[in-house]
């Protein structure tokens, strides 16, 4: 605690701080990151529980497509984002290569083959969603996830790196 106009050290004008501990580059870098990453991981979720409900509702009959099966295993893709947000807090490498790998796979190719299976529909478009053509609302949806995968790819990679660094002197 500081006081105003308590005892000083004797020869200490304040600026003997240097010499003091420093928070390592790699936690600080893994505080930003944690962020963002969350953020991109709860995007994800809330992707996917909207995809969810257009499946379900497709199935019942109420909308026009029903879900193509490239959508029903994206959102799979799901269960890695889950891991991603429960490695976070204690910086658990083991969930996070999770997340990276299982979005890679259940993310990133399913959104893949929904471009190439879009295709003829975008050429043609005969369905409509929402007062547009159903390949445009696809696509729309494909970009979002897209971003959001990439991103949380990115980010997870970097978070791994810092976790697992040894750390190192600033300079």
């Amino acid at each position: 605690m500081a006081s105003r106009g308590g005892k000083h050290v004797s020869g200490s004008d304040g600026s003997d701080f240097l010499h003091r501990e420093r928070v390592a580059d790699h936690y600080l870098a893994s505080a930003r990151m944690k962020t963002t990453a969350k953020q991109c991981m709860v995007g994800h979720l809330v992707l996917v529980a909207l995809v969810l409900s257009h499946a379900i509702l497709g199935q019942l009959g109420f909308l026009d497509p029903p879900a193509k099966i490239w959508e029903k295993i994206w959102i799979l893709s799901a269960i890695p984002a889950l891991f991603g947000i429960q490695s976070l807090p204690r910086s658990k490498v083991n969930h996070m290569n999770g997340f990276f790998y299982g979005v890679a796979v259940l993310g990133l190719l399913p959104l893949c083959w929904g471009v190439v299976d879009l295709l003829p529909e975008l050429r043609t478009a005969t369905q409509f969603m929402f007062g547009y053509p159903a390949a445009y609302v696809y696509y729309t949806g494909i970009s979002v996830g897209a971003v959001l995968h990439v991103l949380g790819l990115y980010y997870s990679r970097k978070l791994v790196e810092a976790w697992t660094s040894k750390g190192q002197k600033r300079q």
